[in-house]
């Protein structure tokens, strides 16, 4: 592809610099003074720190009240950890993931610099960073995402760097950058074992056996985290996250499809009180997984379109929900069940109380999230260089799509957004100049 002239400009690279540290800045600032953007979520996160502050552990609830498996599991340790070293201060906490979201776009530039030396593929990282703007949302949010974009795209791009010149450092510094990943969310826990498992396998292929032990560092957090939840609830899981996911929003959807979402909630509460008949917390969420998957059986059709629905959405949301959080617009209708439950009244009322600024807003970063796409289906089929490069770039995104499942929404899309912006951005990689490694 020919450089556009206009990209291939280091003044332009410092401008689009300058305005996303402005962005940063400027987002931090308002919420110091108006204090942290926070969801449901973010109140489990900070209890979870305090507990842990007062010598309770990690609990999403306060002493004295009702002890839930389900809820002492559903959260890992990782990004409680982070709140409590910082002093459990919003404020500190924020100022960290600015660092980690500036620390992410300069990996990323890093990156790109070891690969090509031209100015065009960083201008076109640093603007589609600046038509991210959940990348700024979530940086000043009591939310997890930023540090875990941060950690799943260090793990990434150094198992990239360690197949360019295998200097052990690189694969030590992935493994536990996805260990790290993991401990703050365990949608990472497959991937975690993936990881020991290719590793072990390339280790003895490649008879290099000094990186056996720090292959094994992510596989062995997997095994710790699920040890300390049996320890704590009698069920060997990593998180109850997932089954919450697969019987509140994966079945829900699929259902309000089926059934309409007046049926559809009528069919979630009578099996969610036989669930809580059953006492034996494992033996619940075994029932809970049956269900679930006992509906997608029974509607195959609406299981595979809501879920490719999802994994659509998850690449082109513009992240409505993420902008009304944000600005405190208050969301009296979930536009997603809505649209699960094809409920046009509900769909055209949502849309047309939208303000005109969200309306502008929403479509330029549409626009932008499908030329992302465009560009990274580009670099995907450009020569037959950098195989290495390709796969794990292509992983890391298909992965974390895959499980995000049927509520494919830009938050969820968000961790993976610097690997789609490097493969993008090295669309513009002249073919004369091959990319490795």
């Amino acid at each position: 592809m020919k450089f556009p002239c206009f990209l291939e400009n280091s003044r332009l690279t410092l401008i689009l610099a300058c305005i996303l540290v402005a962005l940063h800045l400027g987002a931090f600032s308002y919420r110091t003074l108006v204090g942290a953007n926070e969801t449901v979520d973010s109140a489990e996160y900070l209890q979870c720190a305090q507990s842990a502050a007062n010598g309770l552990g990690f609990q999403p609830y306060k002493e004295g009240e009702a002890f839930s498996e389900e809820a002492i599991s559903r959260r890992p340790p990782g990004y409680p950890a982070i709140i409590l070293a910082m002093g459990q201060s919003k404020i500190a906490t924020m100022g960290l993931q600015v660092i980690l979201s500036l620390g992410t776009i300069g990996l990323c530039i890093f990156a790109l610099r070891r690969f090509s030396r031209a100015w065009t593929p960083i201008n076109f990282l640093l603007a589609g960073f600046i038509f991210t703007p959940s990348q700024v949302i979530y940086a000043t949010s009591i939310m997890s995402e930023i540090p875990f974009q941060f950690f799943l795209t260090l793990g990434i791009v150094t198992a990239i760097f360690f197949f360019q010149d295998l200097s052990i450092k690189w694969i030590f510094i992935s493994a536990l950058a996805i260990s790290i990943g993991f401990a703050i969310k365990p949608v990472l826990y497959p991937a975690a074992i993936l990881f020991s498992v290719a590793g072990l396998t390339y280790a003895f292929w490649k008879k290099n056996l000094r990186i056996v032990p720090t292959i094994l560092i992510p596989a062995a957090c997997v095994l710790a985290m699920a040890s300390w939840n049996y320890a704590r609830t009698q069920a060997f899981e990593v998180s109850s996250i997932q089954t919450t996911n697969l019987f509140d929003v994966n079945m829900k959807l699929v259902l309000y499809q089926a059934q309409g979402e007046e049926r559809g909630d009528q069919i979630i509460d009578s099996l969610e009180t036989e669930a809580e008949k059953i006492m034996d917390y494992g033996a619940r969420q075994q029932f809970r997984s049956q269900q679930s998957r006992k509906i997608f059986f029974e509607y195959p059709h609406i299981a595979m379109y809501q879920f490719a629905k999802g994994v659509l959405l998850f690449f082109v949301d513009p992240g409505r929900f993420d902008f009304i959080t944000y600005a405190g617009i208050e969301n009296k209708q979930g536009f997603m069940n809505a649209f699960a439950a094809q409920d046009s009244g509900v769909i055209k009322k949502i849309l047309s109380s939208m303000p005109l600024w969200l309306w502008v807003a929403l479509i330029i970063v549409l626009v932008f999230n499908i030329i992302k796409i465009v560009f990274f289906a580009k670099f995907l089929i450009k020569g037959k260089e950098s195989k290495a490069l390709k796969i794990l770039l292509s992983c890391g995104i298909a992965y974390i799509a895959l499980a995000s499942g049927p509520l494919g929404v830009s938050r969820y899309a968000l961790p993976v957004v610097p690997l789609i912006l490097v493969g993008a951005s090295l669309a513009f990689v002249p073919k004369s100049k091959p990319i490795y490694p």
